[in-house]
Parts: C-alpha cells; sequence; structure tokens
C-alpha cells in the first residue's frame, strides 16, 4: 500500500489524489466546545486536542475532490465531519490511494493506541458499522507512530 503524508496546502498539486482511496485527518481544536450540533446524532462537547478522522473517497473526484472539501470551511454541511470541521485547524493528512476500503481496519489500529479513545459512537461510520471514525488524544500521536499503525491496518 501508498500511503501519502500530505499538508492540505500539497493536495491541490498531489496527482496521486486523483483516484479513490481512504484517508485520515489529524485535526487540531485550540478550545472547549459546547452543545455542537452534529446531524442526527445529536449534539455533543469536544475538548481541546487533537482529533484523527478516518474517511473514505470513492466517489467521482476521488481523494482530492474529497480532502479539497474538508480542506473548505464554508460549505453545506452534509457529512459528520462537516460539524466540526469549521472549528478545526487540518495539520496532517494520510492518504491511501487504491481500491482497498481500508477506513474500518484502520480504526481498528487507532482503537489500539492507548492514547486515544473514540470521541463519539457513529461518528463518520453511519455507512461502515465499525463504531466510529473520529478519535481524540490530549497530545498529539507521533506521526511515525499513526504511519506505522495505518500500516498495520
Amino acid at each position: 500500500m501508498t500511503l501519502l503524508v500530505l499538508t492540505p496546502a500539497m493536495v491541490e498539486h498531489t496527482p496521486d489524489l486523483r483516484t479513490a482511496g481512504t484517508y485520515l485527518l489529524h485535526l487540531w481544536l485550540n478550545r472547549q466546545l459546547t452543545q455542537i450540533a452534529i446531524g442526527r446524532l445529536g449534539r455533543f462537547d469536544f475538548a481541546p486536542g487533537h482529533y484523527y478522522y478516518a474517511g473514505s473517497a470513492f466517489g467521482t473526484g476521488g481523494l482530492a475532490a474529497r480532502l479539497r472539501r474538508h480542506i473548505a470551511v464554508e460549505k453545506r454541511f452534509h457529512w459528520h465531519i462537516d460539524y466540526l470541521r469549521p472549528h478545526t485547524e487540518i495539520r496532517t493528512i494520510w492518504a491511501a490511494p487504491g481500491r482497498d476500503r481500508l477506513e474500518c481496519r484502520w480504526c481498528k489500529e487507532l482503537a489500539k493506541v492507548p492514547e486515544l479513545t473514540r470521541s463519539i459512537s457513529g461518528f463518520g461510520a453511519s455507512d461502515t458499522g465499525c463504531g466510529g471514525h473520529l478519535f481524540f488524544a490530549a497530545t498529539a500521536i507521533a506521526e511515525s507512530s499513526i504511519r506505522e499503525l495505518l500500516l498495520t491496518g
């Protein structure tokens, strides 16, 4: 598997993203959020810290289109992550171009990391049933550790 490590600025200039694939966003939230509506899931509090969100892009435009959408802050909200994203900064993006659906495998690996907790049951998992795709850590997980666990998954 090819695993790309990107900043948001690199997405537009990375040809390998013009295909389907799976991605992980590292988001930074710098302040407490109280009772933020997350679509039909309900209202939730979010502590300041690091959030990791696993997703996939198998539609038109592939990874590039999906990641551009996540980078944009002003848009019509459709996915759970859209409700949290305007409050966060994207720090790092890991992307695995290809036809394999890896998000549930990646979530399984992320769930093994002691510093990570699954933030909201079902977040981002409406179409997968694998528990939830959003994880929280008070301090950032080393990028090398994230890379290793994604390559394992």
